[in-house]
């Protein structure tokens, strides 16, 4: 209580100081806050990129079918070895990201247009924060939570993905329900369900808080309907007709609850203790929870909002794909917003709860240091994770040789030529109609780039790769040209070359 007081009373001591600052900042400051972090995202995306950091797995492969989308065509993804990709994942959404490669065609566009979307977000989180809480600084606070968040941050050294999408989206959504503004609730509907088939289930949910917060039955009954209708719609008819398997590949992380979703969805309602083990078992699961629920002082648990962060939690938890579980790539972004909503409403019970117990506190003063103590305790958690790297020297000091090198060798690669690669050149190289990523298999393209110094991805480890390598030195197809620093290219020989438009290599 007395730190409570100290700080409160410093923020009105400073406040009367630099009144116009302050009013200033309350105006602004969410601007500067966005700039500053679009920046920041920005630099940490294109810096891994140039240094061959970046991944053809997923950045490569969005790359290419949204280039091709560019292009008007819906042709096969080479990188994911699907005929579609809209049958691997349904995101209808990147078309609204096809304009942008209207302007620059290039696979740095991707990882600008996606800090942009990302940092966007904040807007939207910062004004319905502003309206519950009557705070402009704790509006900014939040909206900093959201920004920092280690499962946002995440989401930015892992390249470029769909759900860069779903916080700003659900933001507004829930900035559209906050307001009452029905018809601003429907049109985000769409968008949020064109992110990701699962997306679905996440907007369900959203419905349900729509009918037991707002007791807008029919609002929520609608939009419960409209995403089981289409959930089922894409997954059962949808994607099956576009992927090779005939069946919705996904489904094969949760094969072991069950035949199919109801069936699945029986068994857990049958065993229930199979919920409550897939939650904590194996450790890891109960590692992740404490990695998002500690930065918030577990106070979302209080907020009804926090039911909407089910779906996509126990879409992981329930999985038997052990990446899923882990505090690292894209998968836990969509969670900062969903927190920070339930916060709003956490807030005032908690302070009711304190009242009760006897504990005479000030809403305004508790809601304040609330905040600044979530700001404060995301950095821990935020820097033991990928961010630290910001705090690396070598990050931003690129090995100019090796670099050099390897842009030397791409430019050698005629723009129609096919083209196999390690996993880092793939997104230097994504926008063809034939781009493979290398596995050991060459797919007879015209032309392989290796190099072992690069993260070896999907092989096991470094010598494994050099194993294949190996064998590709001794493919009679191939004659192998080497750069230097790890660089080799592999070019077919012309007898070999079945599309026949194979270009000699420059002395």
């Amino acid at each position: 209580m007395k730190l409570i007081n100290i700080l409160w009373g410093r923020f009105i001591a400073f406040r009367e100081r630099h009144p116009r600052f302050t009013a200033w900042m309350g105006r602004y400051g969410i601007y500067l806050l966005v700039l500053f972090f679009a920046l920041l995202y920005c630099a940490i995306s294109l810096l891994k990129h140039m240094n061959f950091q970046s991944h053809g797995w997923d950045l490569g492969i969005f790359d290419q079918h949204i280039w091709q989308l560019s292009h008007g065509e819906f042709g096969f993804n080479t990188v994911r070895l699907v005929p579609s990709l809209l049958g691997d994942h349904f995101h209808p959404i990147f078309f609204l990201v096809v304009p942008a490669f209207w302007i620059w065609s290039d696979a740095r566009m991707l990882l600008i247009y996606q800090a942009i979307v990302v940092a966007l977000g904040a807007i939207p989180i910062f004004y319905a924060v502003r309206y519950s809480l009557k705070s402009r600084f704790c509006a900014l606070c939040l909206a900093t939570v959201y920004l920092f968040f280690w499962g946002t941050m995440e989401l930015i050294f892992f390249d470029f993905h769909e759900f860069a999408f779903a916080a700003p989206i659900l933001a507004l959504c829930f900035l559209c329900i906050q307001r009452e503004k029905w018809w601003g609730y429907f049109l985000t509907l769409p968008f949020l369900l064109f992110i990701k088939e699962t997306m679905a289930l996440t907007v369900f949910f959203i419905g349900l808080y729509v009918i037991v917060s707002r007791r807008k039955w029919f609002e929520g009954i609608t939009t419960c309907l409209i995403s089981m209708g289409y959930f089922y719609f894409i997954t059962q008819k949808i994607m099956p007709a576009l992927a090779v398997s005939g069946n919705y590949f996904y489904f094969k992380y949760y094969s072991d609850l069950g035949e199919n979703w109801i069936k699945a969805g029986i068994y857990l309602a049958t065993h229930p203790w199979m919920i409550v083990k897939l939650t904590f078992v194996p450790l890891h699961k109960a590692k992740l929870l404490l990695y998002l629920l500690a930065p918030f002082l577990f106070l979302p648990l209080l907020g009804l909002f926090a039911i909407v962060a089910l779906p996509p939690l126990y879409e992981h938890l329930l999985s038997n794909y052990y990446p899923h579980w882990e505090i690292l790539r894209h998968y836990h972004a969509i969670f900062a917003p969903i927190f920070i909503f339930a916060l709003l409403e956490a807030f005032p019970r908690l302070h009711r709860m304190l009242a009760r117990r006897g504990h005479d506190i000030d809403y305004r003063k508790m809601v304040f240091a609330l905040c600044i103590i979530i700001l404060v305790v995301q950095v821990p958690f935020t820097l033991s994770r990928s961010t630290k790297t910001l705090f690396n020297p070598y990050f931003y000091q690129l090995d100019q040789k090796m670099e050099k090198t390897g842009y030397q060798v791409i430019s050698l690669i005629p723009r129609d030529a096919s083209v196999c690669a390690i996993d880092p050149v793939v997104p230097h190289l994504s926008h063809r109609e034939d781009i493979y990523q290398y596995d050991g298999n060459t797919y007879g393209a015209e032309y392989v780039v290796l190099n072992k110094f690069l993260d070896c991805y999907p092989f096991a480890g470094n010598r494994e790769l050099v194993w294949a390598m190996d064998k590709l030195y001794k493919d009679p197809r191939y004659v192998a040209h080497r750069f230097g620093y790890g660089w080799v290219l592999f070019t077919i020989k012309p007898e070999y070359d079945i599309d026949g438009k194979l270009e000699s290599l420059p002395v």
